[in-house]
């Protein structure tokens, strides 16, 4: 197949910068494709559980405003983790902050001001777990996953134009595709359970 100088020289020149630039991002997507599908040996789904109980001054719920109470929480229990959920009932208050590596749920009884706090903290795994799953991690880190997701499709296509203009690997590179894409197809149609979908 002959291609446009200019355009596979443009091509080589994006994917060699572009490989490089996201050398990082796809070593650590490598990282965590294996530690995602082996949780349980890497200890990332057994949380350090610590409870805490303090008191909540009365004025302070009186008052109903929602960000001062989070604040005083954040403040008084070390809680950096992002707001989740925080929900007004009857007799008492809770609220809820996780991150990639922690989990926090509070709860304030209204009358008492008594408040029990339940958190847990993962290992370093299961952080770059949620971080490669996008789990807890905030808008920022979702462009992050959707520019690293855009580079590295971009990576793959200019080094598909660079082998198409290879016409002596082109039957070998394309026999290897061919078997690389039928190896994966038939591994989910054949061994992954529910596959057989009617």
């Amino acid at each position: 197949m002959r291609i446009n100088r200019r355009f596979l020289a443009f091509c080589r020149t994006i994917h060699i910068y572009l490989t490089m630039f996201g050398l990082l991002v796809l070593l650590g997507f490598g990282i965590t494709g294996f530690t995602i599908n082996h949780e349980d040996w890497l200890a990332a789904t057994r949380p350090k559980v610590n409870e805490a109980e303090g008191k909540t001054p009365a004025d302070l719920i009186a008052k109903k405003d929602s960000r001062q109470l989070v604040g005083y929480l954040r403040q008084t229990f070390h809680i950096s983790a992002a707001l989740v959920s925080y929900d007004d009932l009857d007799e008492r208050l809770s609220a809820g902050f996780k991150s990639p590596g922690e989990i926090w749920e509070v709860e304030i009884d209204k009358s008492s001001g008594k408040t029990t706090v339940h958190a847990e903290q993962f290992n370093w795994v299961a952080v770059i777990n949620n971080l490669h799953r996008g789990r807890y991690s905030g808008s920022a880190w979702s462009w992050v996953i959707d520019i690293s997701a855009a580079l590295i499709v971009l990576a793959c296509i200019t080094g598909i134009v660079m082998w198409l203009a290879l016409p002596k690997r082109l039957k070998l590179g394309t026999t290897f595709l061919f078997l690389g894409t039928l190896a994966v197809l038939l591994t989910y149609l054949i061994l992954v359970p529910g596959s057989d979908v009617k």
